[in-house]
């Protein structure tokens, strides 16, 4: 499979403001999403039992385990879209179990002579996100973590969009996300 992939990790999916920036960005890009929806994905955090098995198939090379499905889908995805507000500092806690599941040595990453991971995925990947307070992309610990996961496993780009200050009183929301909402065709720049 390659194609695209929207992983939504948003909490208030009905009224949420990152899942409206979410939907921008996928009009923009085009296509058909496989969407999946981590509140009802069913992916937990490892536990010992699950390292036991990653540890197997990382030794063995066979994969076909039902946990390592999220892992495949990523490094056969040309374009990711990641939506995920800003949440108690980082991001919601359902993420940090996708990222968990799709970091994994000899499917998704392998190490060179020298040490350093070397994903085997090649996607685009774009991290949509909304946050209360004044906090900017440079200064936002779950862009850094997804970014950071995200080229272990091969991504080739990874870019941002976002929307701050939502929940500031005195601030113009609709202002604020149309701001967003208006700087996707320079977020998704060449398709080539």
């Amino acid at each position: 499979m390659s194609g695209s992939l929207f992983i939504d990790a948003c909490v208030r999916r009905e009224t949420s403001r990152t899942e409206r920036l979410a939907k921008g960005l996928l009009e923009a890009l085009g296509g058909d999403f496989e969407t999946v929806v981590l509140e009802t994905a069913g992916i937990k955090g490892l536990d010992s039992k699950d390292v036991a098995i990653r540890d197997e198939a990382r030794v063995s090379g066979d994969f076909s385990h039902p946990m390592f499905d999220h892992a495949k889908r990523f490094i056969e995805a040309d374009t990711v879209v990641i939506a995920a507000p800003f949440w108690e500092s980082c991001f919601p806690s359902t993420l940090k179990s996708y990222l968990e599941a799709i970091s994994v040595p000899r499917l998704t990453y392998r190490y060179n002579e020298q040490g350093i991971p070397v994903g085997n995925g090649h996607a685009r990947v774009f991290y949509v996100t909304t946050r209360g307070g004044p906090v900017t992309d440079d200064r936002d610990p779950g862009y850094m973590v997804v970014s950071d996961t995200c080229r272990s496993c091969g991504a080739i780009d990874v870019r941002i969009l976002s929307a701050s200050g939502l929940d500031i009183v005195g601030n113009d929301v609709e202002a604020i996300m149309d701001e967003a909402l208006s700087r996707i065709p320079e977020v998704v720049g060449d398709q080539s």
